[in-house]
This record gives C-alpha cells, structure tokens and sequence, in this order.
C-alpha cells in the first residue's frame, strides 16, 4: 500500500467520480454517483440546472467512499483537485451563497446567446475563440440581466464547476486558465480574463475570480469540508483544469502538433499548440491547455459514445451479450468478421465533423446495398459501420485541425471508454494511416487530474515532469498497411455521403 496517494474528482455531465492515486499513477480507489438536472417551468424545454446543495453532498458522499475503499487514513492523502464538465458555471453572491448553477447543457440563453452574436459575432470569437455564444457564459449572466434583474444584481463570482468545487473544498474562489477560457469569457491571445468583453457585453464588474496555474496549491480543505468527506483538514487543495484539457495531461498529450483524442459520449479531438490559432470562418474552437505556455485547437465529433450506447441497446434490448460477455467486447467481435468498408454498408449515427457555423438538425442512419435478402446486411454490418463511423469521424476532425493550424500530427493519442474497443482504435489507425497511441483505462481524465493534485502536492516538480512521471500504460497500435489502402476510398464515400446528408437536410427542410 503506497504511503501517500492524491484525490481526484472529475465531474462529468451524467454524474461525478472521485478517484485515488498512487505515485506511479495507479488508481487504487474510485466511488461514483449519478445526478440528475433540474428544468423548471420557467426554463423549459431547453432550460437545466442543479441544486448545489445536493450535488455537493454527492461528492461529499463519493469522496468519503474512496477514502474508505481505499483503507487508507485521510492523513495519507497529500491533495485533491478536480477536473469538470466545460461551459458548465455557477453564480455566487457576495457572501459566497450560489445563486445559479447550470451544466454545460443548459440552453436558455439561446435567444441572448444570438442576440449578442448579432451585435459582436466576429469580436466574440476573434476575442475568445468561441461562438455560438447561447453556449456561454456572457449569454447566461444576459438572461439573468432580463428575467431576473435582482438576481442579475448580486451577481459577484462566475466559477466553472471544477473551480465551485475547490471553492467549496477550501472556500477560496479561483479559476484556472482552461476552464476560464471554456466559460467565454478569456481572452485567449493574452491568456486573461478580458476586460474589453467586460466593457463591450456590459457585464457585472468584478465577477471573475483570481487566475490559479493548475497544479499549484490554493488553499487546504477546511474543517467543515473535512467533517463531510473524510478528507483531513488542511490537506493541499489544487487547481485542476477542464476535464478534456485534463484528459490530454493524462496522456501526455502536451507538446505542439500533437493530437489526443477523448472519446466518451462525446469526442472531443484536440491539438495542442504554442500559439493560439482561431479558424477564420468560426468554424472550430480555440482555447487553453493545463499546461502553461499551451493552447488547444478543437474540432468537436460530437455524440461518440452516446450514439454507439444507443446502437447497443438496439442489439441487445435485454441487455444480454452472447455467452453472457460484455456486449460491448460482442460489438467487438462481430465487426471483426466483416472486412473495411462493412461491404457497402456507411453508417451516420452521432459524430461529425464540427462545424459551430452550421448549427442544424442533421439526418442520419445506415445506408447499405439493396436488396437486403440478397446482399445479406446484418448486424455484425451495422457494428462495423458504427465502428468505422466513429473513426472517420474523428479522421475528418483529426484533418480540420491540420488544415486549420497547418501542421502535421506528430502523434494521434485516443483515451476514454471508447478507447477499450481494440476494433476502434485499429480502425482509426488504419484511416489514419499512422499509428495511433491507445491508453486502455477509459479514466485518462482523473489521471490527469491527479497529475495535477501530485504537482500541488509536490511529488515530482512542475506539471510536465509529474505527467511523466505519473502516465498511464499505453499501447501503440500500428496501421495495416493493406487496410489504410482500402480505407482511403472507404473514407472518400463516407466523406461525399455525409456531405450530402447535410445538403438533405437543407432540401427537405
């Protein structure tokens, strides 16, 4: 049992996970619960958000089980920091009191977020590198100035959820640069917050919190914190970072060109650059990484691993897989006993290739070779077609950041529960045509998180030299060289189809 360990926590969009690590990087205890958002009267349909009472009383709950899975005493954790769901944020007034919190998949400001693109579209995003602004928080603190003035009033801190949670650990209100730049409200060329967005959008003066450089100490868990989650008093409480940006530390994924994929429900495909770049038509989103001196290029695909959940359930309705195996591993082995290209078959179920200026409902499906009782289309197609869906998808992004920031990928690393599937990843290789970095435990974000608990904590030095230190096992998938052959026109039908869906979708209204 190691001597001392860290504590992450990464709050997801379906629930929160708090995990302990070792020194080598090793997760020796995790505890998870599921929560659920709130859509009030007011809010509906596209309105969510939280109570922060009981959602901090979830992972008070999830961190003192890991604790106590772990059987280590709270004396032998040397930090805790956290990672969480981007564009999610929560108000406080001026005692410290939460005002509002909403996940990054509350839409009210939809009508606020168009009105302020109409005003200052191209200054958002040259400023920030982000639009469509109903995503953000300068369109939310505008429905607050609207609807609710009085709330709007007492407004005095904006935090991201993985801040809300240092903050609620430790009481001290920080923001870190990647979560900052994910609110709208950075200005990414000068990596601060930007006062001139302030000024232009008329936002409440003050709000924005004191920067913290992740993995550097912010405070120590205070007493009343400590009563409710088993954590001692006075542990190091660290900033961590969004959780993408921290899935990318986790996987090394830290240097210029390089690419790292996170593929959960959704995937978001990243590459990291020295300089901020912004597309010029809008098209992708810019912001920062954990590491200092670093910023990301990012090409969104999308529902990912929602979509391929979805096709799951279709398959196995009863939630049974053969020979009582995983369905997931079933999945697996059914796509292997079909050759690339799935015989025809093109699937269109959930990822694409980000475009924020096209915002639209999109169609989809599986098209394949008619008549079905004689080109014998089954299942173990629809698998393979899912499959190879998913890694065109994250080629097509993996493409739009070259094009964008005019540099080859030194390396493509994939990470996420997505990442189990051995037939994914070689697909995605294959599509590639270069090998691919595949890290096998679906919690490269966690790990990351604890990277940068352990830098706080200092274990190893600076951030960098942590990740080295604490990076996870990893397995480099080689193309088949025969099979990129054949996936090059395989991709070029998928491409050509899935653009015209689009024009369909235009046609048919």
């Amino acid at each position: 049992m190691p001597d001392h360990c860290v504590l992450a926590i990464d709050a997801g969009s379906s629930g929160c996970r708090a995990l302990l690590f070792d020194p080598q990087g090793k997760a020796i205890s995790s505890a998870r619960r599921d929560w659920n958002y709130d859509t009030p009267p007011e809010i509906a349909p596209l309105g969510r958000q939280f109570n922060p009472e009981a959602f901090w009383t979830i992972i008070c709950q999830i961190i003192a089980e890991a604790i106590q899975r772990s059987g280590l005493t709270p004396s032998r954790i040397a930090a805790v920091s956290a990672a969480s769901q981007r564009q999610g944020v929560v108000f406080l007034d001026r005692d410290g009191v939460e005002l509002y919190a909403g996940p990054n998949t509350d839409l009210r400001a939809l009508v606020e977020g168009f009105s302020i693109d109409g005003q200052f579209g191209g200054d958002i995003h040259r400023i920030t590198g982000h639009t469509p602004s109903f995503l953000f928080t300068p369109a939310k603190l505008r429905w607050f100035k609207t609807h609710h003035p009085q709330t709007y009033h007492r407004i005095a801190t904006v935090l991201s959820i993985n801040n809300w949670i240092i903050y609620r650990l430790c009481g001290r209100a920080v923001a870190d640069l990647s979560s900052a730049a994910d609110t709208g409200l950075v200005d990414i060329r000068e990596s601060a917050w930007s006062s001139q967005l302030l000024t232009m959008l008329e936002l409440p003066p003050g709000v924005c919190p004191e920067m913290a450089v992740p993995g550097t100490a912010v405070g120590t868990v205070s007493p009343g914190s400590a009563a409710r989650t088993g954590l001692a008093a006075g542990t190091p409480v660290v900033a961590g970072g969004a959780d993408t940006q921290c899935g990318l530390l986790g996987m090394g994924v830290n240097n210029e060109a390089e690419v790292g994929v996170l593929a959960g429900w959704s995937a978001s495909v990243q590459m990291v650059t020295a300089r901020p770049i912004l597309h010029p038509e809008g098209r992708i989103w810019s912001g920062c990484h954990v590491v200092p001196g670093r910023w990301i290029l990012e090409s969104n695909a999308a529902e990912s691993g929602g979509a391929y959940a979805w096709l799951k359930g279709l398959l196995y309705e009863d939630g049974a897989a053969q020979a009582g195996n995983d369905a997931y591993a079933a999945m697996d082995r059914l796509a292997e006993q079909v050759p690339p290209g799935a015989d025809g078959a093109l699937a269109f179920i959930g990822p694409r290739v980000m475009d924020m200026t096209r915002l639209r409902p999109a169609l989809g499906g599986f098209l394949f070779p008619i008549t079905p009782s004689v080109t014998a289309v089954g299942r173990k197609h629809f698998v393979r077609a899912a499959l190879e869906n998913l890694a065109f998808a994250f080629k097509a992004n993996c493409d739009q950041l070259a094009q964008t920031s005019d540099m080859d990928p030194e390396r493509v690393s994939i990470g996420g529960g997505l990442a189990r599937s051995r037939s994914l990843v070689q697909m995605l290789s294959d599509a590639l045509g270069r090998p691919v970095v595949s890290f096998g435990t679906p919690q490269v974000t966690a790990c990351g998180v604890a990277m940068c608990a352990a830098a706080g904590a200092g274990w190893y030095g600076d951030l960098r030299a942590t990740a080295e230190a604490m990076r996870p096992a990893s397995e480099v998938i080689e193309p088949d060289q025969k099979s990129s052959s054949e996936y090059a026109k395989h991709y070029g039908r998928w491409l050509h189809a899935s653009r015209w869906l689009e024009s369909l979708v235009e046609e048919v209204g």
